[in-house]
């Protein structure tokens, strides 16, 4: 008969071989890593940065312009023909037009950083989501490892029974069947653990195969969420201040900026200039200043003519303004959506894990006097194997209870973000 201490398959040893570092980190630890390591988030702070300095950019003189011209044909002057020029201009913008652009820039980069908020938001969640299922998985690896010894008694009556002729070995074989499948169930939920560490260690920028142990007290983490849940159903929460949220109000600011910059556009920009022009001398007379340079001192004004498309632009602004509103009212409705729904998940199962909680101290007494009658051989062994798996499926269905609420309450705290 096969033992609790039966070889090891091959791929689980090759798996503790590689695996050699177990990092028990508690969930506060894990975000502060996330929210240092997580290459997402930093290259979108750099997004952040990079567009933060296009406003500098913007609140700058146009560039001089520096021309040069050669007379191939002489323009002769009474002073002497002119042989070349050379001249240099500056655009000046309408005052405050060059405030105005960067202030324009500057908002249009601000919603980078909500967006970079939002994302971070996202990504704790799905940190939590993973850390509490690697908590229930081992939770469930710790019921299923309680039914080892669950069988293991059962086997011991079972042959006691068959040493005093009153049981038949069938029933041995068959608790060992079933001691088989507990192994099975611990090597998938071993595979399931590490398919949530790798989500963690992806999070966290780490090697995919480092260990994660989660350091976790679900029942009191749940008895907290079951205490805040029936507040929280009861109260309008507060979302306004959700990164998802304001990023509406940042970009609405940045339609406004650039009605402002549509204003000054529309104002003249001047510019001035200076040329020199090469003379040379005459050679037929001698005037008075005969090959006298010139220099030229120019002003220019450039007056926009058409209106209308000043005009077109600041209502396409304003109505994207208007769609942003809309579109903020959108996103609020599905954060209380989504915050109810969680709620009502959790509700759904705090009244299942309460059921089985009452399930399993009944059926707890009743194993207590089916194994003494089966003892007494007054209790057939298939009932008594029935009784046991039901125990076992109810206590793993608690957990997963305990692991579906402790989810809801990552999807409330990935909107309520002051909680």
């Amino acid at each position: 008969m096969r033992t609790l201490n039966a070889k090891m398959p091959l791929t689980l040893l090759l798996l503790t071989f590689l695996c050699t570092s177990v990092r028990a980190q508690s969930l506060d630890s894990l975000k502060a890593e996330l929210r240092r390591e997580n290459p997402e988030l930093r290259a979108l702070q750099l997004d952040y940065n990079a567009a933060m300095k296009i406003g500098a950019q913007q609140n700058q003189l146009p560039d001089l312009e520096v021309g040069a011209g050669v007379f191939v044909l002489p323009v002769e002057t009474r002073t002497g023909p002119q042989q070349f020029r050379v001249g240099a201009t500056q655009m000046l913008p309408w005052p405050g037009k060059l405030a105005a652009m960067a202030a324009a820039a500057d908002a249009r980069a601000r919603p980078l950083l909500e967006k970079a908020a939002t994302r971070q938001l996202l990504l704790i969640f799905q940190l939590e989501k993973a850390y509490f299922s690697l908590a229930g998985l081992e939770a469930r690896r710790g019921v299923v490892e309680e039914s080892l010894d669950l069988y293991a008694s059962l086997n011991r009556l079972a042959l006691s029974r068959v040493e005093s002729g009153k049981g038949s070995s069938v029933d041995v074989y068959r608790i060992q069947l079933q001691r088989q499948q507990v192994d099975r169930q611990l090597a998938e939920l071993r595979y399931l653990a590490q398919q949530e560490m790798v989500t963690i260690n992806e999070l966290l920028n780490r090697p995919a195969d480092t260990q994660v142990e989660a350091r976790l007290n679900i029942a009191g983490r749940v008895a907290e969420t079951l205490d805040f849940a029936p507040d929280l159903a009861n109260d309008d929460p507060e979302l306004g201040n959700h990164p998802g949220l304001r990023i509406f109000g940042l970009q609405q600011e940045a339609n406004r900026a650039a009605i402002q910059l549509t204003n000054l556009d529309q104002r003249p920009d001047f510019g001035i200039g200076i040329d020199y022009i090469a003379t040379g001398l005459r050679d037929d007379m001698d005037p008075p200043r005969n090959g006298r340079d010139v220099i030229l001192s120019r002003a220019m004004v450039t007056i926009p003519l058409s209106k209308g498309k000043f005009s077109a632009r600041r209502q396409e602004e304003e109505v994207r303004i208007l769609a942003l509103e809309a579109r903020r009212e959108a996103t609020e409705n599905e954060f209380r959506a989504e915050i109810r729904r969680a709620l009502n998940i959790i509700d759904n199962a705090a009244n299942e894990l309460y059921f089985l909680r009452e399930q399993s101290r009944v059926m707890d007494a009743t194993i207590s006097i089916a194994r003494s009658e089966f003892a007494n051989g007054q209790r057939a062994f298939d009932e008594l194997l029935r009784l046991e798996n039901e125990l076992i499926g109810f206590r793993t269905k608690a957990v997963l209870a305990q692991t579906n609420i402790l989810v809801q309450r990552a999807v409330i705290d990935r909107y309520l973000i002051n909680n």
